[in-house]
């Protein structure tokens, strides 16, 4: 069950079952009912995505949920995705201290190279980011069709809950929201390149049309992904897939 309320600046409004979350969260901005840090979440979702267009799957017991942030330009919004990223990687390595979480580019977060989270940000008009996050709390999807193996919260014997790890990640991102609204993005760009998957490493990229190796040199002050290429320089990827060869 989710908490009855969150931590201020934080509202809650707490749903049995919706197609998306991020659609109600939209309806909401749209309607003129939205509010800076409103959080619609849902014990389970029938309409789930993540990036692409790609379904998302959203039993009862896992964590779904979206987030309104006003914001005064969508030129920069992504970068929110960033932060998002790094206060969730922190949150559940305080939940689940003897395990490894990382952020990979550009907004999945993985567990000892699993993911176990993403994430999604879609505008709702010129004035409101909806934030959209879904955590395998209780259940990973099945491997069939997935481009990276997954993983479950429980799976690593934790023994909380949905609500938990929402309060935990409202905690760790209302300091990085605050951090980007007065000095920009440097601040969101250390903070996960400090928790990134990669960093270093030999890395293949699948773009729409081809496929680029190189070693991921970290993020330009965009968010975009520097890809060394040796002699052919450095390469900034701004949409793609992400895979490390060294993934077992």
């Amino acid at each position: 069950m989710m908490p009855a309320s969150l931590p201020t600046p934080f509202q809650l409004i707490s749903l049995d079952s919706v197609g998306s979350t991020n659609d109600e969260a939209r309806r909401l901005a749209q309607s003129g009912a939205a509010a800076d840090l409103l959080v619609v979440s849902a014990q389970s979702q029938s309409a789930g995505r993540g990036r692409r267009g790609r379904a998302w799957v959203s039993p009862a017991g896992n964590l779904h949920f979206s987030m309104l942030i006003r914001i005064q330009s969508l030129h920069h919004a992504a970068q929110l995705g960033f932060a998002a990223a790094a206060a969730l990687v922190q949150a559940l390595s305080t939940l689940l201290p003897p395990h490894t979480f990382q952020a990979k580019w550009p907004n999945d977060v993985l567990v000892e190279g699993r993911k176990c989270a993403g994430m999604l940000l879609e505008s709702a008009g010129s004035d409101w980011l909806v934030l959209g996050i879904g955590v395998n709390v209780v259940a990973a999807p099945p491997p069939q069709g997935l481009n990276h193996p997954a993983c479950a919260l429980a799976d690593l014997d934790y023994a909380g809950d949905a609500a938990q790890v929402l309060e935990a990640f409202c905690a760790a991102f209302a300091p990085l929201l605050v951090a980007w609204r007065q000095q920009g993005f440097s601040p969101i760009r250390q903070a996960w390149l400090s928790c990134a998957r990669g960093l270093g490493q030999p890395t293949i990229v699948r773009l729409e049309t081809d496929t680029q190796t190189g070693i991921f040199a970290g993020l330009d002050e965009e968010g975009a992904l520097l890809l060394d290429q040796g002699a052919s320089g450095s390469r900034r990827i701004l949409a793609g897939d992400v895979f490390f060869p060294d993934a077992h």
